[in-house]
């Protein structure tokens, strides 16, 4: 006869469960089924992905940013011939030196940078003036060539200026617009001198050419009587004689042929009868024979 719990004589109105009707010698083993923790129900089939077969690509596993080259007995698709090489690829670390006296560095400051501080942009006169020029020129003994080269230096300025601009304007600096135009403009007032410093040596031709002979030519106030004289050689001045012979004879033919008057045909008043357009024709025929 099975014992009756303590639970069910304190609870007589409690229904009756399956383990109070079992045996007690397995009580034991339904306390600890119940106790034990439930777990989660083994799924019967596998989540992983199935192994896929191989996609028969020869290049898989070859990578350019890994550097892990060829495979073994692989070839390239273009192979080097006589008349056509491989370009070789050129050194990260290879550093290339310019000429450092190029004409081009004349167009950035000297100090080679490619952008000016403000500071720097700012520092510069008042533009020449035409009687600065003038007045220079005359001190200093310069000539043409003097406003030549000034002209060109204007114009590397200018130029460097301009890529200033557009260096600003790439990198959004903000800053130095203002300087790098008040520059500009000191820059167009001396190339304007020079223009007007070059047109006023050119509307004076005779001055430049009086300041040319006192310079260059150092007998020009010796008399033509005392200046030295040019000795030619004796065939040289047959041949002159020869020439000049030849030129008399050729103006002596010239004055043999006289043209004929001429005679106006369309002239109202005077108009010319049969006879005299039949002799001003014989007359060109002759002419011209």
């Amino acid at each position: 006869m099975t014992a009756i719990p303590t639970s069910r004589m304190l609870r007589p109105q409690l229904p009756t469960t399956q383990p109070e009707l079992t045996l007690f010698f397995l009580a034991p083993s339904l306390q600890h089924a119940r106790t034990a923790p439930r777990r989660s129900p083994i799924a019967r089939f596998s989540t992983s992905p199935a192994l896929w077969k191989r996609d028969n690509n020869k290049n898989r596993g070859l990578s350019v940013l890994r550097h892990t080259g060829l495979r073994p007995r692989q070839t390239l698709s273009v192979k080097s011939e006589k008349n056509f090489k491989l370009p070789k690829p050129v050194v990260v670390e290879q550093v290339i030196q310019g000429d450092e006296n190029h004409g081009l560095w004349g167009f950035f400051p000297d100090d080679r940078r490619l952008l000016m501080t403000p500071s720097e942009e700012s520092r510069h006169g008042k533009p020449w003036t035409a009687v600065d020029l003038e007045q220079d020129m005359e001190r200093m003994g310069h000539g043409p060539d003097y406003l030549h080269s000034l002209w060109w230096t204007c114009v590397k300025e200018r130029n460097r200026l301009a890529t200033e601009k557009l260096e600003r304007e790439r990198r959004h600096a903000g800053y130095g617009d203002h300087e790098n135009e008040k520059r500009d403009e000191a820059v167009q007032g001396t190339m304007k001198a020079i223009l007007e410093v070059v047109e006023k040596m050119e509307s004076e031709p005779a001055t430049s050419e009086e300041q040319y002979l006192d310079q260059y030519a150092p007998y020009s106030d010796i008399p033509e009587s005392e200046e030295p004289q040019l000795i030619e050689a004796p065939e040289e001045r047959k041949m002159d004689q020869a020439y000049e012979g030849r030129e008399d004879k050729q103006e002596g033919s010239r004055q043999d042929k006289e043209l004929p008057e001429p005679t106006f045909f369309n002239a109202t008043d005077n108009p010319p009868t049969l006879e005299e357009k039949l002799k001003q024709k014989a007359d060109k025929i002759l002419w011209n024979k």
